[in-house]
């Protein structure tokens, strides 16, 4: 999470003209194309998604529910699922005493 600091920065960007045009130019990349594929890689921190376009090009979209933290919390069950599958010697075995 960011400051306030951060948040000034962005709101500066947001209603400045310079900021304006190049949100423009973004927005201008954007509009009228079609989605052809959606891909998503690991980039350690976070899941990134790439939007592939009908012009060839890409975009890339940041999304919060894809950051690590934010997946560790969703989805603690399935890590530690998945976590004994990669190291199945490091799975506790539950002595029954009966």
């Amino acid at each position: 999470m960011g400051d306030i600091s951060d948040h000034n920065d962005l709101e500066r960007l947001l209603r400045s003209p310079e900021g304006q045009a190049h949100l423009d130019e973004i927005r201008t990349m954007l509009l009228g194309r079609t989605i052809q594929k959606v891909t998503f890689d690991n980039e350690v921190h976070f899941i990134s998604t790439t939007l592939h376009l009908d012009d060839g090009e890409t975009f890339a979209v940041f999304q919060p529910s894809l950051e690590v933290e934010a997946i560790r919390e969703q989805f603690e069950e399935l890590l530690e699922h998945e976590y004994y599958i990669d190291f199945p010697e490091r799975k506790p075995v539950h002595n029954d005493p009966r």
